[in-house]
């Protein structure tokens, strides 16, 4: 087989990319603000999780934040039944880590959050924000047993080729808010309206029958990417003065009702005529619901309970249609609907998942609050369809840090959070090779796993 390389895929392949992977359910990021970034929060974090919170503060406040996140994976394949196997050509005992060997990755990961609000009216305020709650970016290292392999240079690109090479999938979110308080009745609401930005940009192995043949293997290159609308409304209400508070908050999916059409091109490579071409892309993201309540019973002691139910059943699939407005769809069996421009189907399948999280600040003095989380975040992503590309698990997370008052107007929060993974062996239960093309992909049954270490830190100037 020939040998043949794409270009990079991704604006930036270093070590630091803007964007995170999942320090959530599924492929959400929503992460900034650490601790603070809840539903009953006060800075402009409040802007995505609950706009009502912007009302709970005066005068001025601009932030900045960012997430420095150390992600490892790894995944190996354990051959299905639906699997080439050795090939003619092909028999020696390296190929038994052409699909099948550990495919690992590192990456260092950064996600940057911007936000302001500005209390204009002694009980309205206004708030703007710039962030990124869903993304995800995966770059696999490289199997080096087929480093210069004249014959064949496909599984130089790992196990994980068949679903991710590299890849980028990302929704970046440009906000404003509006929030009223009335304080006679210890109420306060907030609407938000977001102008959505989304990626898909990457490029996977592929075959035309949708095996994992390495004799004839090709490659895939998808660059698109739209715009969408979403709306966020909530609600802070104080239960018990200056001890008590309840929130709750709900933000819609992209294009609110749902449904996400991307433009961009496609590269192919199926045997020796590389193609490329104008193609839309179809998927849907999920609305999340958020609750949580916090408790001040002294001046030096805060505790907070809060959770989300995030509706990951939208993302059934990711469909590719030829043309800038080509109409996709696909049959129950993965075969293309007739009369639809459907050239790749990518199923998902995927379950709402929530979360819960518990934590607590002590002030040791009043310019310096110590903070403490833990929580847990629920899979997504069942085992019929998991991949490589977009990984999930069941988490446990803990975090410590704290929130300083170093100068006049600023404010300066670092928390260390560290996510246990629960790992994940899915030999026998992934279907995504029994569906028919052009629904079809290699079976990526096999084991999973992950780590991930999250430092935020983040500087308010409050006016």
């Amino acid at each position: 087989m020939p040998r043949f390389r794409f270009a990079p895929t991704i604006a930036v392949t270093g070590l630091l990319l803007w964007t995170s992977h999942a320090a959530a359910s599924g492929f959400a990021t929503a992460r900034f603000g650490g601790e603070y970034g809840y539903p009953l929060t006060n800075n402009p974090t409040a802007v995505y999780y609950n706009p009502a919170g912007l009302a709970q503060a005066n005068g001025i406040h601009l932030f900045v934040d960012g997430n420095l996140a150390f992600r490892q994976a790894a995944y190996e394949h354990i051959p299905g039944a639906t699997d080439t196997g050795p090939t003619a050509a092909c028999k020696n005992p390296e190929c038994a880590s052409a699909n099948n060997g550990e495919a690992t990755l590192t990456n260092v990961l950064v996600s940057p959050m911007l936000g302001a609000s500005w209390k204009f009216l002694p009980h309205t305020v206004a708030g703007a924000a710039f962030y990124v709650p869903f993304g995800g970016i995966s770059i696999w290292d490289k199997n080096n047993v087929y480093k210069n392999d004249t014959r064949f240079a496909g599984p130089y690109d790992s196990p994980a080729r068949w679903y991710s090479i590299n890849g980028e999938i990302k929704s970046t979110y440009l906000s404003l808010a509006l929030a009223q308080e009335f304080p006679s009745i210890g109420l306060s609401i907030g609407v938000s309206g977001s102008a959505i930005q989304s990626v898909i940009d990457t490029i996977r192995a592929r075959n035309a029958d949708g095996t994992n043949d390495i004799e004839h293997e090709g490659r895939s290159y998808l660059d698109v990417s739209g715009w969408q609308l979403g709306l966020g409304a909530g609600a802070i209400w104080e239960a018990q003065r200056d001890h008590v508070w309840l929130g709750a908050s709900y933000q819609s999916r992209p294009n609110v009702s749902g449904g996400m059409h991307l433009k961009g091109t496609i590269a192919t490579k199926l045997g020796s005529n590389p193609t490329q071409g104008p193609v839309s892309a179809y998927q849907d993201l999920p609305d999340i619901i958020r609750l949580g309540a916090r408790f001040r019973p002294n001046t030096t002691t805060e505790y907070r309970i809060f959770g989300d139910i995030t509706r990951w059943s939208a993302f059934k699939a990711q469909c590719i249609a030829d043309g800038d407005n080509g109409s996709c769809g696909v049959n129950p069996d993965g075969t293309a609907v007739p009369d639809t421009q459907t050239a790749q189907n990518l199923p998902r399948n995927w379950k709402d998942s929530f979360g819960v999280r518990a934590g607590m600040s002590y002030w040791a003095r009043p310019d310096a609050e110590l903070i403490l989380g833990a929580g847990y975040d629920s899979n997504a992503i069942p085992d019929q369809t998991l991949d490589p590309a977009l990984m999930d698990f069941d988490d446990i997370s803990f975090a410590v840090g704290g929130r300083f008052h170093l100068l006049d107007p600023l404010y300066v929060a670092v928390t260390g959070t560290h996510f246990f993974y629960i790992s994940r062996n899915t030999a026998g239960k992934n279907t995504l090779a029994t569906y028919q093309t052009p629904s079809r992909s290699p079976d990526s049954g096999g084991n999973y796993s992950q780590s991930i270490n999250v430092l935020n830190v983040n500087v308010e100037a409050v006016f």
